[in-house]
């Protein structure tokens, strides 16, 4: 319910007794938020088709025990609150027909009993968030937003899938890098290894080193008659 400041003293007191009381004028974009402890009346606050201007203030998220939230066809901005999903017992969400920009919050996967969530004709972006309450929605909930992508809607997430495939391709290049990289260490270290063993055995065994010796001085003599 939206009281103005101005009309506060002339609304009969039985009208207040509400879960929700907002009080606010109508020419302010700001609007505070209090309720009450008449928990045994569902939690409501229908706001729809009004002339509420700004952004959605974040204290919403102290209404924990708010079921309905409709604030459809204002002229609301800004981004949606990450608050929002701080209303473990939602049920019902119309953020539609605003000028709410940026993300859907994925926090908002945390609120398992949402039934009703509209955002549509908004300037939203980015992808739908990934929870079977907010992804089983019709369609119907997401459109009106050219740059909002994800299941439900037509048009997957192009740019996030790019992402993952250049992720998957720089790590099969690192892993074969890798391989190759092991494959020269293994040749280098085993042909030092037979090099140390000629020569370890050369220099140990007496005869051998005589005989290795006796062939390159053989060697020289050849080379020199051919000369």
């Amino acid at each position: 319910m939206l009281v103005s400041e101005q009309t506060t003293a002339q609304v009969d007191h039985g009208y207040l007794e509400l879960p929700l009381v907002f009080s606010n004028s109508l020419s302010d974009s700001s609007f505070i938020v209090q309720y009450n402890s008449l928990s045994y009346i569902p939690p409501s606050i229908l706001l729809s088709n009004n002339r509420i201007r700004g952004n959605i203030p974040t204290e919403i998220g102290q209404l924990q025990a708010l079921r309905r939230l409709y604030l459809d066809a204002n002229q609301l901005s800004g981004n949606i609150p990450d608050q929002i999903s701080h209303l473990k017992n939602l049920e019902k969400l119309d953020l539609s027909r605003n000028q709410l920009s940026g993300e859907i919050p994925a926090s908002m996967t945390s609120l398992s009993f949402l039934s009703y969530f509209d955002v549509s004709y908004n300037n939203l972006q980015g992808a739908t968030p990934k929870s079977t309450q907010i992804q089983g929605l019709d369609v119907s909930a997401f459109e009106g937003n050219p740059k909002l992508c994800g299941f439900p809607l037509p048009n997957m997430c192009q740019s996030l899938n790019g992402i993952d495939a250049d992720d998957d391709e720089n790590d099969q290049n690192m892993e074969n890098g890798n391989q190759i990289l092991g494959f020269h260490i293994s040749v280098v270290l085993g042909f030092i290894i037979g090099l140390v063993g000629v020569c370890g055995s050369l220099m140990l065994i007496k005869t051998w080193r005589d005989s290795y010796f006796q062939f390159l001085n053989n060697l020289q003599d050849r080379l020199s008659q051919c000369d």
